[in-house]
């Protein structure tokens, strides 16, 4: 691992601009293959229920994002970054390939059999998910202390490469489609990433790479076992020392470092619990958005929109509104001493829009009902685009910052795998109300119930970071100057309670590393490495 600053060009690290280039390009083969999966799976395999269409382009989804925590396991606790993404990267560019030949009209049958489409899908979703949460974190990574203030221009420039992708792929796939067939259309996207693939590697001389921590889930698995026994013997005998936080219980058997990362990533994940709720709706423009478009008069002058080219509109208004945000709306309340917190008011507020964005889109679905199918212009889906941009901007763009910012060095993998998690199960919410009627087979009033779940979520989600204590960037990544582990022990223990002379009472935990293990009072001065101030967990 480099410890000083990679090499510059125009600001920024020049890895960076290999992880953004290659960011652009497999966006843009996610996005314009995830835009023709609605109507292929209608239109192309015949599958014409479209409940059951849409809980299938949900499902791919789903696996995209639940993927995303095997990188990040693999990336934290054995390979590192790298080498994750560019495996993943391979398996990603043989399921595009796939799926574009066996959309080849013909080649699997009349009408086309599944298994084709699936494997391909399969193995892009694993490539896809795979990778995700190690590029977010890997290009945090090229920054060193000292380069904080980078963090938030960069990741609105790779937010920007994103929507720049699926901009270009929303506008361009469709057409293909459109005129040359789905095989054309999916080859695209296949060529796209074998591209970003070329790009990353291009990049290697110049990442800055951190070493894998460890088995991260090994080492989650025995902090919280020590936690429960600790606890467990405190209690019962009554003469060891109270603790201000369950985790705690486990220094002694583990550093209170291991222990602090762990409390904070979990302390981290709990603020995700509400967000899969914001992902049910936002990810529905690319099905249940479609469909509604296809019910909707598209005439532009003579030439008639594509209803999987509708969806551009929401890279259009992010590409658009990113610096509208940085550059005048949050500089101009700050100039008025309204500070926008990430948790309490960006993200909170960017929940709100997304709930009113379904409450306009339900109003647009009454009206195609009341005056029949085409004959309701699509510009009135733009009011809930737009609203929903913005509540992407607040909510995504904001809440990958946060997620990288506040997770510990050791977990950034991790972390960013459970922000990328709560789409997963946002997807699959999607797939229980769409596959199984779980409110109504009125689509208007699904629209409505989203809504309303929102709202409830949002309440829960304030209710959850009341008390949320922010850490700065890279505030564990400060060079060992801890002289004595007890620094850490002022952090946990109450003032009032003495430590006992050893932590005997407790085993070696499965998982645990020799060093981990070893009591308070033989510590390999390895373990004194970095403070975390008065964090309280």
């Amino acid at each position: 691992t480099q410890e000083t600053p990679g090499e510059m060009f125009m600001g920024y690290p020049i890895s960076v601009y290999c992880i953004v280039g290659n960011e652009f390009c497999e966006r843009f083969s996610f996005y314009g293959l995830k835009a023709l999966l609605p109507l292929y799976f209608r239109d192309f395999l015949r599958i014409e229920n479209e409940d059951i269409a849409t809980a299938l382009v949900h499902t791919f989804i789903f696996f995209a994002y639940f993927f995303s925590i095997l990188g990040g396991f693999l990336s934290d606790s054995y390979f590192g970054k790298y080498r994750v993404i560019l495996w993943l990267s391979v398996v990603y560019c043989i399921g595009s390939s796939i799926t574009s030949l066996t959309a080849i009209p013909g080649i699997m049958g009349v009408p086309p059999e599944l298994w084709g489409a699936a494997i391909g899908l399969i193995l892009t979703a694993l490539g896809t998910g795979g990778i995700k949460s190690c590029v977010s974190s890997f290009v945090g990574d090229q920054f060193v202390k000292g380069q904080e203030h980078l963090l938030d221009r960069v990741f609105a420039i790779f937010y920007f490469a994103i929507n720049s992708g699926s901009l270009c792929s929303t506008l361009i796939t469709p057409l293909l489609r459109s005129n040359y067939g789905y095989a054309v259309a999916f080859s695209v996207p296949a060529a796209l990433i074998i591209l970003a693939t070329m790009i990353f590697v291009a990049g290697s001389e110049f990442y800055r790479n951190v070493p894998p921590g460890g088995n991260v889930f090994s080492l989650f698995y025995g902090v919280i076992k020590a936690a429960f026994v600790g606890r467990a013997r405190a209690s019962a005998s009554g003469k060891y020392p109270q603790r201000k936080s369950f985790f705690n219980y486990a220094i002694g058997p583990y550093s209170a470092k291991v222990v602090n990362d762990v409390a904070r990533t979990m302390k981290v994940f709990t603020v995700f619990v509400p967000l899969p709720v914001f992902w049910s709706l936002y990810d529905q423009h690319s099905s249940r958005w479609i469909y509604q478009a296809d019910r909707m008069d598209r005439n532009v002058f003579g030439w008639e929109v594509k209803p999987d080219q509708v969806p551009v509109l929401n890279p259009l208004l992010i590409l658009t509104m990113i610096p509208l945000f940085n550059n005048v709306i949050y500089p101009g309340l700050e100039r008025r001493g309204i500070i926008l917190k990430p948790l309490e008011h960006r993200m909170a507020i960017g929940m709100g829009l997304t709930a009113l964005s379904f409450i306009l889109s339900g109003i647009v679905e009454f009206f195609i009902d009341y005056y029949g199918s085409g004959k309701v212009y699509f510009l009135w889906q733009l009011p809930q685009y737009v609203v929903m941009g913005a509540a992407e901007i607040m909510v995504s763009v904001t809440g990958l910052e946060f997620a990288y910012s506040q997770a510990p060095k050791s977990m950034k993998s991790i972390v960013m795998s459970g922000w990328l998690m709560t789409t997963a199960v946002g997807n699959l919410l999607v797939i229980a109300i769409a596959a199984m009627d779980f409110v109504t087979s009125d689509y208007g009033l699904q629209l409505f119930f989203f809504a309303l779940l929102m709202l409830i979520f949002l309440l829960v989600f304030l209710w959850i970071i009341h008390d949320f204590q922010y850490k700065k960037a890279f505030e564990d990544d400060v060079e060992e100057e801890v002289e004595d582990d007890e620094v850490y022990l002022d952090v946990y223990m109450t003032s009032e309670v003495e430590e006992p002379d050893s932590f005997d009472v407790f085993q070696k935990p499965d998982g645990a590393s020799e060093l981990d293990a070893q009591p308070q009072d033989g510590r390999d001065s390895r373990d004194r490495s970095n403070s975390y101030g008065s964090i309280v967990i």
